[in-house]
């Protein structure tokens, strides 16, 4: 695949840097809920974000041998998990930090209450 750095790419272009037939661009852009900006001449146009978004679907697809309920669902949890599992990971280093600083607080001040 060829990495075309462009705001815009058409059906055709999308085509040929993702290696996925037309039709199939235009059943997973129904399936899928992607909502493309047309043109100024009223052609729908594909921006980066759906390039990334096909891209994903094709690997899903091919290397996860995924169904499409299942690329679906798999997507869904792409958006929500890596936010809750960084909010619980920030709060155990939150609290683990916070048990340090206390046992610093006690080291220190058992070392001036022995002076």
């Amino acid at each position: 695949m060829k990495q075309v750095n462009k705001k815009y790419y058409t059906s055709k272009q999308v085509s040929k840097l993702t290696d996925v037939p037309i039709h199939t661009l235009k059943f997973w852009r129904k399936e899928f809920k992607m909502h493309l900006k047309l043109s100024s001449s009223g052609r729908r146009i594909f921006e980066q974000a759906d390039v990334d978004k096909i891209l994903l679907i094709k690997h899903l697809r091919q290397q996860g041998k995924l169904t499409l309920s299942g690329i679906k669902r798999r997507m869904e949890d792409m958006k929500e998990t890596p936010k809750s599992k960084e909010a619980g990971k920030s709060r155990q280093s939150l609290l683990w930090i916070q048990k340090e600083l206390l046992s610093v607080k006690n080291i220190l001040q058992q070392s001036i209450n022995d002076k």
